[in-house]
Parts: C-alpha cells; structure tokens; sequence
C-alpha cells in the first residue's frame, strides 16, 4: 500500500514539473518560416493568442485602453477609427503587397501602431497597398538586431527597428536617449525627436543609405530595474551585467562602473529569471508587453529615466523607388506627422506596466544623494555623449533639451 501511494505521489510530482516548465516567458511563440517578401501573396504566420486562446481574467483597476478621461484614449479611438474604414478593403485583393517586420508581440504598442499604420496605408490607397506586420519578428529569422539589414538585402520591405541596433549605429539620431533630457513621456519625447528630425539635415543624412524614413519617434521613459531583496539606495550598488541599448544608456552603464549587457528584448525574461542580467534598463511598455513583472522576475523598480529608446519605421530603398509618386505621397500621408497622433497609446502601455509592476514589487523614486548621484552620471553622460560624436553633436543636444522642454511642457 505505502509503494502505491508513493508512486501515485512520484507521478504526481512528475506532472507538476511537466506543468512548470511550460510557463513562458514573455516572448511569445517561435513563429512559422517568414514568407517570401513583396508581391507573394502569403499571410504573416498568426500570432500567439487568436480566438482559440482562453480569455484572460477582467481587472477592474487595470488601465483601460477605453477610458475617455485617459490621454491615450485619442490614440485609441484613431485605431478603432482607422481599422473600421479598412474593414471595407481586401487585404489579399490588394494590388501591391508587402512586408513589415515588428520584434514586439501583437499585444503591445508597436504591435497595435503599426497595425494602425498598415490600415491606414490599405485606406489611404484604396485598398491598393497592404503591407503585412510580422511581430515577434516573423519576418525577421536572424533576430531583432539584424533587421536592418534583411531589409536592406530585400528579405524585408518595411521595417521598425530602433537605430540604436545599426551597425556603428546613428549618433546624432540618440541624442533623444540622453538622461539628462528629463523628457517625462513618450509623446513629448517623439514629438521633440521628429521636429528634430524634420529641422536637421545632419541627422537626415544618417539613414540616406540605409532607406526611406517614415517616421522617427521613441519610446517610454526607463527606470533602473531588477531582481532583489531591498532597494538600492547608491549607484555604488549597481553592479553586474545590465541589459541597455547602445548609445547614452551604454555610457551611463560604464558611468556606474558596471558591464553593459546586449541582447534582444524577448531574451530578456529568461536572462533576468536565470541572473544572467542583474539590472534592466527598458521602459514601461517593454515591461508590460514582455511580462516581466511576473513572480521572480524583477521586483524592484528605480523610478527614474535612464533613457528614451528611439524608434524608426523605414522602407527598402528598392521598394520604395518602385512606387509610383502617387502611391508614394498617399503613404507618406499616413506617416510622419500623421503617426503623431497615435503615440499617445505608448502612456496606456506604460500606466499597465507600472499598474502591474506594483502589484509584486516596489516602484521607488530615488531621493536625496542617490537622486543626486544620478543626476551627476546623466550630466556626465551627456557631456560625453557631445565631446563622441563630433562638431554638430553640442548644437543638437541643444535643439534637443530646447524640444523637450517644449514639449514636456505640453503633454508631460
């Protein structure tokens, strides 16, 4: 009797296992082979979580993408407003067809931008365009940092990726990353960096060989943040491997005395879980969208900015010269200034990350020397950031804290 009962208990304890390795992480499931690029007529693989997915729990304290009194609400009803009118198009009867890589899953706010953006493309060419979303990089085989240049090979035809991942990358392009900006938001930030962009023809030339720009913007603010059993309260505690983008985050991590540490975003659930990265700079969205404020995960939230990730959405330049000037205009028309109004839905992606974030761990603003210890290594980092990037670099971080202040002032 005791042997039953023991291997009843051994075969119990074994499905609990199996039960436990399959949690995932944020990253959501590997997609199929990306289909041939432009003119093929092939789908995008489906993402993680269609109609057969079980319907998640209703929080009712959770933010609401609905909520009229909200910022983001107008960037949302834009969306719903922009996929109604392309409802009346077929997308696999459209005349030209292309491709567009994205490394955030659906759910999240480059997956629900972008989707806007191609619907507004099938709308504004009637129905003659459709450009396809690949998130979790379906498009993309080589991973996030090699995006670039599948698109410049012509594996890809459209793509979103930040500059911080070209090869050399863009140095006047990441003045928009720098600390000691303050910028408070995604929407001040993007609409600083896109007049700059638009008001400077030094950070023009930068993707001139790379592409067609679209659009250039960034993203939430990025706290320091990690695994631990109490708040660090010095930047002398901030040791270890910390996951940042190259560019100013990459200095303040030398600036602190610690080890920069590269790799995708969807890689990074499972290199906190396992201590491989014992700080996080990634912002609010990044948070939610990849869930990583699940249990033993980062429990731990400095609440700073470390800095603003730019964004930039670009097109092959072969594509986008085989274009005939109208469709060209008709696209440009629903980009640019035109995206502008939908950045506001990256603050609903940051209110749900701190909202859950808060739930099984501690959000702290730094105060006293520790507040001032930081804002020294964002100075530093900046003066550093000017005296590396050559003779044009102190004029544009001017015009740059000029814009956010300008703008922080408007939607901070």
């Amino acid at each position: 009797m005791k042997r039953t009962v023991a291997l009843i208990l051994v075969l119990l304890l074994t499905l609990c296992l199996f039960a436990g390795c399959a949690k995932s992480g944020g990253s959501t499931s590997t997609p199929a082979p990306a289909p041939a690029s432009s003119g093929s007529g092939s789908e995008a693989p489906a993402s993680s979580g269609g109609s057969d997915a079980p319907a998640a729990p209703v929080d009712a304290n959770a933010p609401d993408r609905n909520d009229a009194g909200k910022v983001w609400a107008a960037g949302y009803a834009k969306i719903d407003e922009i996929a109604a009118q392309a409802a009346a198009y077929d997308k696999n009867a459209a005349k030209y067809k292309y491709t567009c890589n994205c490394h955030d899953p659906l759910n999240s706010a480059p997956g629900e931008f972008l989707t806007a953006w191609s619907n507004a493309v099938l709308v504004a060419t009637e129905g003659q365009v459709y450009i396809d979303i690949g998130v979790s990089n379906a498009y993309c085989t080589d991973g996030t940092m090699a995006t670039l240049d599948q698109m410049e090979a012509g594996a890809i035809d459209f793509d979103w990726t930040l500059p911080c991942y070209f090869g050399g990358y863009m140095p006047l392009t990441l003045v928009i990353q720098n600390p000691a900006l303050g910028i408070k938001n995604a929407t001040a930030g993007s609409y600083a960096m896109w007049e700059l962009y638009k008001n400077n023809a030094a950070i023009q030339a930068e993707y001139e060989d790379d592409g067609k720009l679209l659009f250039v913007w960034c993203n939430n603010p990025s706290p320091l943040s990690y695994k631990g059993d109490h708040e660090v309260t010095s930047v002398s505690e901030v040791k270890g491997n910390i996951r940042g983008n190259k560019g100013p985050a990459q200095m303040f991590v030398n600036q602190v005395g610690a080890t920069i540490y590269g790799c995708p975003i969807g890689d990074v659930y499972t290199n906190v879980s396992t201590g491989v990265i014992n700080y996080l700079i990634t912002d609010w969205h990044g948070i939610a969208s990849f869930n990583l404020y699940d249990d033993g995960e980062l429990n731990y939230y400095v609440d700073t900015n470390i800095g603003c990730s730019a964004y930039c959405l670009m097109a092959n330049s072969n594509v986008w010269a085989g274009l005939s000037d109208d469709l060209k205009a008709k696209i440009e028309s629903v980009s640019g200034d035109y995206l502008l109004d939908l950045v506001c839905i990256w603050e609903y992606w940051e209110a749900l990350g701190r909202y859950n974030a808060s739930k099984l761990g501690d959000i702290y603003a730094p105060t006293g020397a520790f507040a001032d210890e930081l804002n020294t290594a964002y100075e530093a980092v900046a003066q550093q950031w000017i005296s590396e990037n050559g003779s044009e670099a102190q004029a544009v971080y001017d015009q740059a804290k000029t814009l956010v202040e300008k703008y922080n002032a408007i939607y901070g």
